[in-house]
């Protein structure tokens, strides 16, 4: 049997009668009334539920808990400039009941409004589209002209995976972190909690795990389906798909530059439209491999994502298994950092339990997405100018040449 006859025999084994498959379908027309209304499409459906969350005097019952943790959650991070002076503690061992929350106030996606403790907390929420040039801070100018006397304001960037804000003065929040607060609040209060208010919010848990790629049994079963249909897959993804994003495009025609490897090389993993990961190819040679999911299977990696109007290049650390030697890495990297090429928020190198940060992000912008050329021409002067990719690739060879983080053929 020729190779063409035995792919398609592999094709048709995949397509009838597999099991595997089924439950895939099965899995992802799960009954969800936030798929069936489309909420993980539209940035004010998320902001709806998450005010009418943040409301102690809303019908959910919840009073301020979770005010209390995201708010408390945003503390924990890092900020550069600090328009406030309070405390974790101020917010977990206080009351914000009397806070008042306003939607669309100013053009403000969420403010919260809390006369008692002197404090206004607002968010910016941006689930996919890109953000307008000087957009964060003219609603900190706006709120600092409108409360001109409040002691506490606190700005919060909120993106899918907690992408670090592009103003010195916003805390940065993830809907993955939204998740983690909403799972915990289900496990801990489900006894008490009014079943309807209950599945309400495991619903929105389960799609807020498909948006940030949070569903490990999902994740599961495409490895399973993966690693059991590889060659099929593979060619269907080859002969099947007819067009791919001017993003994946202009990574191919780059590749020769970049020298690395990215999810053509790895199917297992990342594959999308508007992100691509790779690595250097010097890095494939003795980074390890993840044992937890993500979206690359290296722990330190490059993503190039495409937003409404800008490309970003964002350098990450991955989630490895040993929070201490994770924490050892971040710690590793500042301290050996002579050319300050890299940022890692302050609490992030404290973090046992952390499970990605960005440690350098730069972006730049794209005035025609359908111009390939365009493209091709703004991600070479973002990757050469902006990011530095070759200086920064060598800075961290260089930092890592004496750490143990393993070897290609280890996990971690």
């Amino acid at each position: 049997m020729n190779n063409d006859q035995d792919i398609f025999q592999q094709i048709n084994r995949f397509v009838v009668n597999n099991q595997m498959l089924e439950q895939l379908e099965s899995k992802i027309n799960e009954f969800n009334p936030f798929s069936v209304l489309k909420v993980d499409h539209f940035e004010i459906r998320h902001s709806n539920i998450l005010a009418w969350l943040l409301n102690p005097k809303d019908n959910h019952f919840l009073g301020d808990l979770v005010l209390k943790k995201i708010t408390a959650e945003v503390l924990c991070g890092a900020v550069q400039i600090a328009n406030h002076n309070l405390q974790v503690s101020d917010i977990l061992l206080g009351s914000l009941h009397d806070a008042e929350i306003l939607r669309e106030w100013r053009n403000i996606d969420i403010l919260v409004v809390s006369k008692k403790n002197d404090f206004v907390f607002f968010i910016e929420n941006k689930v996919h589209a890109g953000l307008a040039e000087h957009q964060l801070q003219k609603y900190l100018q706006i709120v600092k002209e409108t409360y001109p006397n409040v002691k506490h304001i606190i700005p919060v960037y909120l993106t899918l995976h907690g992408d670090e804000a592009p103003n010195p003065e916003y805390y940065s929040l993830g809907h993955c972190d939204i998740l983690n607060i909403l799972k915990s609040i289900l496990d801990l209060h489900n006894n008490n909690m009014n079943a309807k208010i209950f599945d309400f919010i495991h619903y929105y848990t389960q799609t807020l795990e498909v948006l940030t790629m949070q569903d490990e049994q999902l994740i599961k079963l495409c490895k399973e389906i993966y690693k059991h249909h590889k060659d099929a897959i593979e060619t269907i993804i080859k002969y099947g798909v007819t067009s791919i994003s001017t993003l994946n495009q202009a990574v191919e025609v780059l590749k020769d530059d970049l020298k690395c490897i990215g999810h053509g090389e790895d199917a297992e993993f990342f594959l999308s439209d508007t992100q691509y990961w790779f690595i250097p190819d010097t890095f494939d040679q003795w980074l390890p491999r993840l044992t937890q999911n993500w979206r690359s299977p290296r722990p330190i990696t490059y993503f190039f994502a495409a937003e409404e109007n800008r490309l970003r290049l964002i350098l990450e650390v991955g989630p490895i298994s040993d929070g201490h030697l994770r924490l050892q890495v971040l710690n590793h990297i500042v301290d050996h950092d002579h050319e300050n090429l890299f940022s890692i928020k302050a609490n992030a190198l404290k973090k046992v339990d952390g499970s990605f940060n960005k440690i350098r992000t730069k972006s730049i912008e794209i005035s025609d997405w359908s111009d390939s050329d365009h493209v091709v021409e703004r991600m070479k002067k973002l990757v050469e100018h902006e990011f530095k990719y070759h200086e920064v690739n060598q800075a961290l060879q260089t930092i890592f040449q004496n750490f143990n983080l393993g070897n290609a053929n280890d996990k971690i």
